[in-house]
C-alpha cells in the first residue's frame, strides 16, 4: 500500500507561495527607493551681486529746537500733535514775553535817542564848519590889509584868534558826531541782542516738516539744564521739540574692509524696511552673510511695498581702528519713502554687473562638512548623481556655480531629502523612459 502524497504536495505549494511572497516584497522594496523629484536646468545668467549691511534710517533734515533761557511756557499751539505738519517759520511755542519785550523796547528807545543826538551833532558840525570858513576868509582879508598897511596888527591878531577858535569848535563838533554815531551803533547792537532774547524765548520751525517729538506743555516751567545731550536717545527725550523732513532719509552702514573696493558712489541700493534684520552689521558683507543665511549677500531681499530704492551718497576712505569697518552713507530716492525716523533697516548695495555665469536655483544647493553639492539627474540611467560644486555670487533666488556643473544639467530642486548618490529617481511632470519602467509579472 502506497503512502499518501497530500502532505508533500501541501509542502510544495507552501514553498512556492513563500517564494512568490518574497519576490513580491523584494520588488516592492525596489519600487520604494525610486524617489519622485522636480528638476531645473543649469542656466547661464548675469547675476547682480550685492553687499549686505544694516543701519538706522534718519531723516536728512532733523531740527532739535529748544529755549535758550529758563522760563514758563506761556503758549503752545493747541493744534499741534505728534506727526502734525508745520511750515517753515511756524510759531510752535513761546515763553513768558514781558521781560524780553521790555528789554527790546528799552533798546529801541535808546536807539531813537541816539539818532536824535547824532542829528544834533551833525547840525552843530555844519555850523562849526561855516563859522570856520568865515574866520578863514576874514583872516586872509586882514593878512592882505596888513600887508598894505591898511589894518592894524591888533585887528589881524583878533582875526587869527577867531580862526583858531573856529577850528577848535569844528573839531569838537566832529567829535560829538562820532560819539553820537557810536551810540547809534551801540543801540543797534542792543536791539539785535534784545531781539535775539525775544527769539530765544520762541520756538519757530526752521523747515517744512512734521513734529516727531513734543516734550513741553503749556504752563510748565522749562530750564535748559533739563536737556541732556550725552546721547541721541537722551536728547530726543528731553529737547522741547524735534521737527523732521520725512521726504528724505539717510542710512549709515558699517561694512567690513574687504567690501571697500566693491562699492562706488552712486551705486544702487535696495532698502528693506518692516523687517527684523540680524544682529552683526559689521560682520555682514558679500561673503559672510547674516546669521539667518549662509549665502553671500545676506538674507533674501525684501519684496513688494517694503523694497525702497536708494543710492550710495558717500563712502568713508578711512577704517575704524577698532572694528576695522568703514562707513557708507546711503540716501533714499523719491519722495516720502515708507520709513520711520530711527528705524533699523537692512540694505543691499549693488556691485558692478558681472559676466554671465552658470547658475542654479538656491533650493538645489545642499551642504555637508562645509562643502556644497547638488544632485544631478543622469537621464540615461534615471538616477541621482551627487556633484560637489564651487559657488560664486548669489542674487534673488539663484547662485553662480564656478565649477562642478555644465550648462543644461538637470539639478534636483524638490525631493532632495530622500536622495543619496545613485538612487533611482522619477522626474515629476515628465514621461519616464521605457528602460526605467518595470515589467509587470
Amino acid at each position: 500500500m502506497r503512502p499518501p502524497r497530500r502532505p508533500l504536495l501541501a509542502l510544495v505549494v507552501l514553498s512556492v507561495a513563500l517564494l512568490t511572497a518574497c519576490s513580491e516584497q523584494e520588488e516592492a522594496a525596489e519600487e520604494a527607493v525610486v524617489v519622485s523629484v522636480r528638476v531645473e536646468p543649469v542656466q547661464r545668467r548675469a547675476l547682480q551681486a550685492w553687499v549686505y549691511g544694516q543701519g538706522t534710517a534718519r531723516a536728512v533734515q532733523r531740527e532739535f529746537l529748544t529755549f535758550a533761557d529758563a522760563g514758563r511756557v506761556e503758549w503752545l499751539d493747541p493744534q499741534l500733535r505728534l506727526g502734525s505738519s508745520v511750515a517753515r517759520g511756524k510759531l510752535i511755542a513761546y515763553q513768558e514775553p514781558a521781560r524780553s519785550r521790555a528789554g527790546l523796547a528799552n533798546a529801541e528807545a535808546a536807539l531813537i535817542t541816539a539818532r536824535s543826538e547824532i542829528a544834533q551833532a551833525q547840525a552843530a558840525e555844519r555850523e562849526a564848519r561855516a563859522t570856520l570858513e568865515l574866520a578863514r576868509v576874514t583872516l586872509e582879508r586882514y593878512r592882505t590889509l596888513i600887508a598894505q598897511n591898511s589894518a592894524s596888527q591888533q585887528e589881524f591878531d583878533r582875526a587869527e584868534a577867531e580862526f583858531a577858535q573856529a577850528q577848535a569848535a569844528q573839531a569838537r563838533a566832529r567829535a560829538q558826531t562820532r560819539s553820537a554815531q557810536a551810540r547809534v551803533g551801540s543801540a543797534d547792537a542792543e536791539i539785535a541782542q534784545a531781539r535775539l532774547v525775544v527769539g530765544d524765548s520762541r520756538i519757530v520751525s526752521p523747515i517744512n516738516g512734521v513734529i516727531s517729538r513734543l516734550n513741553i506743555e503749556q504752563g510748565r516751567y522749562f530750564t535748559p539744564q533739563t536737556v541732556q545731550t550725552t546721547s541721541e536717545a537722551s536728547a530726543l527725550r528731553t529737547v522741547p521739540v524735534v521737527v523732521i523732513d520725512p521726504s528724505a532719509f539717510e542710512i549709515r552702514v558699517d561694512l567690513p574692509s574687504y567690501a571697500y573696493r566693491q562699492l562706488a558712489i552712486g551705486s544702487r541700493v535696495m532698502i528693506g524696511a518692516g523687517e527684523r534684520p540680524t544682529g552683526n552689521a559689521a560682520e555682514n558683507g558679500n561673503g559672510d552673510a547674516a546669521a539667518s543665511s549662509s549665502l553671500p549677500g545676506g538674507p533674501p531681499m525684501p519684496v513688494g511695498d517694503y523694497r525702497i530704492a536708494g543710492t550710495v551718497h558717500a563712502i568713508s576712505p578711512a577704517l575704524d581702528p577698532e572694528s576695522r569697518t568703514f562707513e557708507v552713507i546711503i540716501r533714499t530716492l523719491g519722495r516720502a519713502p515708507q520709513l520711520q525716523d530711527g528705524e533699523f533697516v537692512a540694505t543691499w548695495i549693488a556691485q558692478p554687473t558681472r559676466q554671465p555665469a552658470l547658475t542654479v536655483p538656491l533650493n538645489a544647493l545642499r551642504t555637508r562638512n562645509n562643502r556644497s553639492f547638488v544632485f544631478v539627474v543622469d537621464r540615461q540611467r534615471n538616477i541621482a548623481v551627487e556633484r560637489e560644486v564651487r559657488l560664486g555670487v548669489q542674487s534673488e533666488g539663484r547662485q553662480a556655480v564656478l565649477s562642478g556643473l555644465r550648462e543644461g544639467d538637470m539639478v534636483v530642486t524638490a525631493g532632495r531629502a530622500r536622495l543619496s548618490n545613485g538612487v533611482a529617481v522619477r522626474i515629476l511632470g515628465q514621461p519616464q523612459p521605457a528602460a526605467a519602467q518595470r515589467p509587470k509579472r
